[in-house]
């Protein structure tokens, strides 16, 4: 194994454990401790946590090293009021490229969200509503878009999937999805762009009014 590709895979692992949530904002990231952990050179660990800063994961301080990057209120709800915009401009794109294929995939996703939703089953809904949005983000021919998108969905993903426990939020949630596949059946780019960012609007109160919970 070359030492790019042991960065990468420490990387990788890193990152995970960061968006999962099992090392948590604020943590501290000891280069020795980690270096320890995945059996590879400090050099190693110092390359992959300049990966994550790059990707504002990490903050990396001189004389006190790396740490988890922890958000604000207000910084998320900067984040979200951005992601509203690409959002509806990626469902706006997709919408006229959707094939059948894709439609019924959606379809097929929604109906397993709904299944999870009846046995509250929460985090398994809150998984399919991610491929339920990835089929929107592959059939938009704006790559851009969607990977300024993916980038802050990244940074945000070690709370987002919290959204969901907040009571009342997972029948709003599958409403809103169902709305949006809808429009998109429809052919309606327009009724598809307003309906995507009135659920990342919504999102971000969910946010703004369950800070604490969420943080």
């Amino acid at each position: 194994m070359g030492i790019m590709s042991k960065t990468d895979s420490v990387y990788k692992m890193l990152k995970s454990e960061i968006v999962n949530g099992s090392i948590k904002p604020s943590q501290n990231l000891p280069e020795k401790e980690l270096s320890e952990k995945y059996e590879v050179s400090r050099n190693t660990i110092k390359k992959a946590l300049l990966m994550l800063e790059k990707e504002n994961l990490v903050i990396i301080e001189p004389n006190k090293g790396a740490k988890v990057r922890a958000y604000s209120l207000t910084e998320v709800l900067e984040y979200l009021e951005l992601r509203a915009v690409l959002e509806g401009f990626i469902a706006r794109s997709a919408t006229i490229h959707f094939t059948q294929e894709k439609l019924n995939e959606m379809q097929e996703i929604l109906n397993i969200m709904k299944g999870h939703l009846e046995q509250n089953e929460l985090l398994l809904y809150s998984q399919n509503n991610q491929k339920f949005h990835k089929v929107i983000y592959d059939a938009c021919p704006n790559r851009t878009a969607v990977e300024m998108t993916l980038a802050l969905k990244s940074q945000m993903s070690k709370y987002n999937m919290k959204t969901i426990l907040i009571p009342g939020r997972d029948a709003q949630s599958f409403s809103e999805h169902s709305a949006i596949l809808s429009a998109i059946q429809n052919k309606n780019a327009d009724l598809a762009e307003s309906l995507m960012i009135l659920h990342i609007h919504n999102v971000r109160k969910t946010f703004s009014e369950n800070y604490s919970f969420l943080f």
